[in-house]
């Protein structure tokens, strides 16, 4: 790496000296995978997973031949991330729902609206604010991002604005300014503004570059909410559905006229929508599920970003996960909420000319009627089928923690494990995202929450008769366990990106490298347990932020996304609602398991 003083200040500056993924060896992979699934399995499933993985990794078996074809694959010049070709494709050929199964949510921390405030003045000063972080990416004056004091890679930015993924049969697709076929038209100057089922063209950008005032933005929302009626047939709600039943109805959408072929291309290229609610959420719970899914009516969930704002001021930015994580989210909510300097820096000027804006045109026939009304009727059931509790923790923070020698995030994690514990009394698959940006066109790699550390620290907090200074070394072993994994997995030794590779690997070249038949590690209780995340977490920074979440991906299971400020910490926890009263306890055993293990390490030091 070169001197930290020679970096670049341009946004895109560093990305030549960012370094590669790397592919970590095989062994220390699959001994890695053994020690995350042993306290997930019987003996019975450990024994035959074991003895699988052996095989795996043996001279006779078909994991060297997969690992040299990833490690060749790596080193090719035109593949800068051996990891984003297959991760692109797991996110692109998924058919779940995108509104709960892969779109996340980030409200942030704005106060209420003051005595001269309305909802659309609060809209309109995001909205001017979001075109001229637009405009510091575009001019490459936002500061690249950093870990450590080193620069990150920045590329998801260059996805933020003007991208959309588009629903096709089997695997869709994902339009960006820089996509390599068929990218989303540049230079776009609207956004789409969603309004009771309705959509609207808003020009935000003038013809000479300058973004339109806020004051001139307010008057144009004004405008639009003044049109009376909500849509009888509301296509938002088409995008919340199956990939492919959307894929269908968009077909037949856009080959039934050019008006609508038009209106689709206007929506796809937008910078990114603005939904305006018109009903105020009623409780927190209430307001979490309208910033995750709402009714579907007045949103566009294939959409890179769809900014959320309530009559009360509330607001929100959905993110569709495909080209870009919550780290980008993050910067963009501490620069809307003013954690980054003045949001004018570096900027052209506001227009002081008037908006203009137009309602979208669909043409409509019985067919597509019928898959609105069906669409809408799923979605429905899908808001029904899913619960939210939020819980904001203000009994201590991340400083607290601190204070008591403890990584906050494993505090937190161990605080997740016992009351899991607590709850169904025993450990269950737990996922933890950590970025990997310090790598070219990095994402993700998961930390596996529950160890053999983990586990015994859980028995040991209910065992009878444990003192307390036992308790509190398990807890700080365990600790200890969860930021080492994670530090392996931020620094790209992890465990599931690498056998993820592999699996793909065998999917894209088994045939030519002789493995004609599934490998049996693939089908090992081992690994189909980790592909099952019953526990799936997230968190992230916190400025700008008050509250995130997704909905659960398992039946069986919970989402928990969590911000620790420096007093406080906020939780959003979503289940199926069939599960709705274990998941409220299951809440209300984290608050507990949060203050006992403070108390705990505060009395009883190791």
């Amino acid at each position: 790496m070169k001197d930290p003083a020679r970096y670049s200040d341009r946004t895109f500056g560093n990305q030549r000296i960012i370094p590669r993924l790397p592919v970590p060896e095989l062994e220390e992979t699959c001994g890695k995978f053994l020690e995350r699934v042993k306290p997930l399995l019987t003996a019975e499933d450990l024994e035959r997973t074991s003895e699988e993985t052996a095989f795996f990794c043996s001279e006779e078996g078909p994991g060297p031949l997969l690992q040299a074809a990833l490690v060749e694959f790596a080193s090719r010049k035109d593949v800068g991330n051996w990891l984003e070709p297959f991760w692109d494709r797991m996110y692109l050929e998924g058919r779940s729902p995108l509104p709960l199964y892969s779109n996340i949510f980030y409200m942030m921390s704005l106060g209420p609206l003051g005595r001269d405030e309305t909802q659309f003045n609060r809209a309109a000063g995001l909205v001017e604010a979001m075109i001229r972080f637009r405009e510091l990416i575009e001019s490459q004056s936002l500061k690249p991002d950093l870990q450590g004091g080193r620069p990150i890679c920045m590329i998801q930015y260059k996805k933020v604005f003007s991208s959309c993924r588009i629903p096709q049969k089997d695997r869709d697709i994902l339009r960006t300014p820089i996509s390599r076929e068929n990218p989303t038209l540049p230079d776009q100057k609207h956004i789409v503004v969603a309004r009771n089922g309705r959509f609207f063209i808003l020009d935000v950008i003038h013809h000479d570059g300058s973004p339109y005032s806020c004051s001139a933005i307010e008057r144009a929302l004004a405008e639009i909410a003044s049109v009376e009626g909500p849509s009888e047939y509301p296509l938002g709600v088409l995008t919340a559905v199956s990939r492919d039943t959307w894929a269908e109805a968009r077909s037949v959408l856009r080959a039934l006229s050019p008006v609508n072929a038009e209106s689709l291309d206007l929506i796809e290229n937008s910078l990114f929508m603005l939904c305006l609610e018109s009903r105020q959420p009623e409780d927190m719970e209430d307001l979490s599920m309208t910033m995750l899914l709402g009714d579907g009516h007045s949103r566009w969930f294939d959409k890179s970003m769809q900014l959320i704002v309530c009559p009360g001021g509330e607001a929100a930015i959905n993110m569709e996960h495909t080209g870009t994580d919550g780290s980008v989210m993050v910067r963009l909510a501490g620069f809307l909420t003013g954690f980054e300097g003045d949001p004018r820096e570096k900027v052209p000027e506001a227009s002081k000319g008037k908006c203009s804006w137009r309602e979208i045109q669909f043409h409509l026939n019985d067919d597509l009627r019928e898959f609105v009304s069906r669409a809408d009727g799923e979605c429905q059931r899908m808001s029904a089928n899913t619960s939210a509790r939020v819980l904001l923790f203000d009994r201590f923070g991340r400083d607290s923690i601190k204070a008591l020698s403890a990584a906050p995030d494993a505090f937190i994690q161990m605080a997740l494990q016992l009351a899991h514990f607590d709850l169904r009394g025993f450990p269950v698959n737990t996922y933890e995202a950590v970025m990997t940006r310090q790598f070219l066109h990095g994402r993700t790699e998961a930390v596996r929450s529950v160890s053999e550390e983990s586990v015994e620290f859980t028995r040991l907090m209910r065992g009878p008769e444990v003192p307390p200074e036992q308790k509190a070394t398990a807890a700080r072993k365990a600790m200890e366990e969860h930021v080492r994994r994670t530090r392996e997995a931020r620094d790209g030794e992890g465990v599931d990106r690498h056998l993820f590779g592999l699996c793909n690997i065998y999917r894209d070249l088994g045939t030519d490298l002789g493995i004609v038949d599934t490998p049996g590690f693939f089908e090992t209780p081992g690994w189909l347990t980790l592909r099952r995340n019953l526990l799936s977490t997230s968190t992230s920074g916190a400025k700008g932020l008050f509250l995130a979440g997704f909905g659960t991906v398992e039946d069986e299971g919970f989402g928990v996304r969590y911000l620790a400020f420096p007093g406080s910490i906020h939780f959003n926890v979503t289940s199926r609602t069939a599960l709705r009263g274990e998941m409220e306890r299951f809440v209300d055993l984290l608050e507990s398991a949060l203050v006992e293990m403070r108390e705990l390490l505060e009395n009883r030091e190791s």
